[in-house]
């Protein structure tokens, strides 16, 4: 009777074990399911709030600096202005 009592004593501790190893093995691959899934929403958003901003401003940035570039400059005179009416315009000729 003793070898019955062992025995089952031995498939009892074998059952549990298998579950201990099965829980184990089941959580550490939710952790790393948990772990890819973070990953991936922390990426996502530093792309959104991040990438995209930076990357429309730099984009602007550059198209600002090409038309600065491309701006032609207007002549400009210097020198006194006086307003002509028709009786000064017949004295000044």
């Amino acid at each position: 009777m003793e070898n019955n009592e062992i025995m089952n004593n031995n498939e009892e501790v074998i059952e549990t074990t298998t579950e201990e190893i099965v829980k184990a093995a089941s959580n550490g691959g939710m952790k790393k399911a948990t772990t890819i899934g973070l990953a991936m929403i922390a990426g996502a958003l530093t792309y959104k709030f991040v990438v995209v901003p930076a990357a429309a401003k730099f984009k602007n940035w550059r198209e600002n600096r090409k038309t600065v570039v491309n701006q032609q400059q207007d002549d400009t005179i210097d020198g006194e202005f006086r307003e002509v009416d028709k009786e000064t315009e017949d004295d000044s000729l």
